[in-house]
């Protein structure tokens, strides 16, 4: 293994075991509360369904333009996309069905969390872009991981802010 795939691997790695102590830590201060009624997990299980049939779907899309294209992108950077495409489905879902957060989560401090998530790796995006190595030989590299899950997080931040919103209007008009 060389040095680059070395350095990648690490910080794959890395990358895991923050966002899993991050995550670890936001459960233990009951930041994380992943208690839902019955109508919300009616409603994440359907956007489930529709997260999954989103990943088959981009996963064969991905593979079916790998074949037309040629190679167009690593296969860790087709992946991301894939699997943040399907997030996104997944999110949006539950926003729009109000069943994204349990009843005693605070959407402010997931607004912000997704906001500093969004900000740091578009951050990377940027800084990656202004450096040679994003593409290479007409190949999206792994350096195109930063600015996809950034991306998919400010969707995901987006719709959430502006169904934040529009719901109270919405319960006044009622």
């Amino acid at each position: 293994m060389d040095h680059y795939h070395a350095g990648v691997l690490f910080g794959l790695t890395t990358g895991l075991l923050a966002g899993l102590a991050f995550v670890m830590f936001l459960f233990k201060r009951k930041i994380l509360d992943m208690s839902f009624d019955e109508r919300q997990e009616r409603a994440r299980g359907k956007a489930f369904q529709y997260a999954f049939l989103t990943l088959a779907a981009s996963a064969y899309a991905y593979g079916v333009s790998d074949l037309a294209l040629g190679r167009w992108c690593d296969v860790l950077t087709g992946v991301t996309l894939c699997f943040s495409v399907s997030v996104v489905v997944f999110a949006v879902t539950c926003i729009l069905k109000d069943a994204y957060l349990s009843l005693r989560e605070k959407p402010r401090t997931i607004m912000t969390f997704f906001a500093l998530l969004s900000l740091v790796n578009l951050g990377f995006g940027v800084m990656y872009h202004l450096s040679p190595g994003l593409v290479e030989n007409g190949v999206l590299t792994f350096r195109a991981v930063n600015p996809i899950i950034g991306s998919a997080t400010l969707v995901i931040l987006i719709v959430y802010i502006v169904n934040h919103l529009l719901r109270p209007r919405d319960e006044e008009a009622e």
